[in-house]
């Protein structure tokens, strides 16, 4: 099997974002660079029809031209937003596409998440919230293009790049977050710190209305 153990571990990471509802039985997609010319990348129908429970064979491998080497299953819908976003930064090797459960709140809303997590300083002061267009679309893919053009251009120059982190994200507007790093694990932990914030700044509303404030000492 062609990058088994590459497929395993997409295997491991995609079940695990189920289970802590960091994306759900409506979609979510996840893909890698892992040669020149080869992606790997969850196919089409993985979480409605087995819950994100699945083995590698499911993971497909295909190359530039989106042709399938190995593997059973159809590419997803999105996967130009994925390419999209490897043609806009080199160094992205990972990709996520996810609906986390808190985090849908922003993206339904339309509105930047602010960062009070420590653990997303990195980033800035928010997690931006891009204009809307359909999913799956080439108007779409297009707009996640020019944002990583734009932001991922810089975001390797900046002070900022901690903990020899290179992740970032942007929420799609009604329908989920996008996210590049350059490996799995940092794509997904970046995915748990974000969805920990949008946690934390919703609920930290509610004892706002009570008259309580932030403490930054």
């Amino acid at each position: 099997m062609l990058y088994e153990s590459e497929r395993k571990n997409m295997c491991t990471v995609v079940k695990s974002m189920y289970n802590r509802w960091l994306t759900n039985a409506a979609g979510g997609n996840l893909s890698c660079k892992v040669s020149d010319n080869h992606y790997i990348m969850t196919a089409s129908g993985l979480s409605s029809r087995f819950l994100w429970d699945i083995t590698p064979d499911k993971i497909l491998v295909v190359d530039d031209d989106l042709n399938v080497i190995e593997g059973t299953g159809k590419v997803t819908r999105e996967i130009n937003m994925h390419m999209t976003m490897y043609r806009n930064d080199e160094k992205v090797r990972a990709v996520i596409h996810a609906h986390p459960k808190d985090l849908m709140v922003y993206c339904c809303m339309g509105i930047d998440m602010p960062i009070v997590s420590e653990a997303l300083e990195f980033l800035g002061k928010s997690i931006p919230c891009l204009p809307y267009r359909v999913a799956t679309t080439k108007e779409l893919a297009e707009t996640v293009g020019r944002w990583v053009a734009e932001f991922g251009k810089d975001f390797a120059k900046k002070e900022f790049v901690i903990e020899d982190i290179y992740a970032y994200a942007a929420l799609l507007r009604r329908h989920g977050v996008i996210i590049g790093s350059d490996n799995l694990f940092s794509a997904n932990e970046l995915l748990e710190r974000l969805e920990t914030n949008a946690y934390v700044y919703t609920h930290a509303a509610i004892l706002e209305s009570r008259g309580y404030k932030y403490n930054n000492r």
